[in-house]
């Protein structure tokens, strides 16, 4: 898939996701998605397991958005390194957030097929057998 495609194909799941729009998001996700959220050590599997993750994920913020800053190919055809600029302030606490974190993508058909999101770019590049 080329460069632009990817591009493409990252954005609708973020402009899904801030705007929570959940049947665009969902459009966005192949049917057998897989998501490994950083802050957990579990996986998702299935558009509705990964939505009710993303849904109670917003219960927390009384703002909150995601946007992918730059998406990279990687030496694999369908995978990309993406790095997301997350912002947002908690219910309630006002605590604020302005941050960013790495997912490492995989497309089927089109659609996101496997996130796995890292902390750090390193981790996010090891990840898939690549080093600054």
């Amino acid at each position: 898939m080329s460069q632009e495609k990817w591009g493409d194909a990252i954005r609708r799941v973020f402009a899904a996701f801030t705007k929570r729009d959940w049947a665009a998001f969902s459009a966005t996700l192949d049917s057998d998605v897989e998501y490994k959220p950083v802050e957990e050590n579990v996986v998702y599997r299935g558009q509705e397991a990964v939505i009710a993750y993303v849904q109670r994920w917003f219960e927390v913020w009384e703002t909150f958005s995601a946007e992918a800053e730059v998406v990279e190919k990687t030496w694999a055809k369908d995978r990309a390194l993406v790095t997301v600029r997350l912002r947002g302030r908690g219910r309630g606490s006002g605590v604020e957030i302005d941050m960013r974190l790495f997912w490492v993508a995989d497309l089927r058909g089109g659609r996101l097929f496997r996130i796995s999101e890292y902390s750090n770019r390193e981790e996010a590049l090891e990840a898939v057998g690549l080093s600054e």
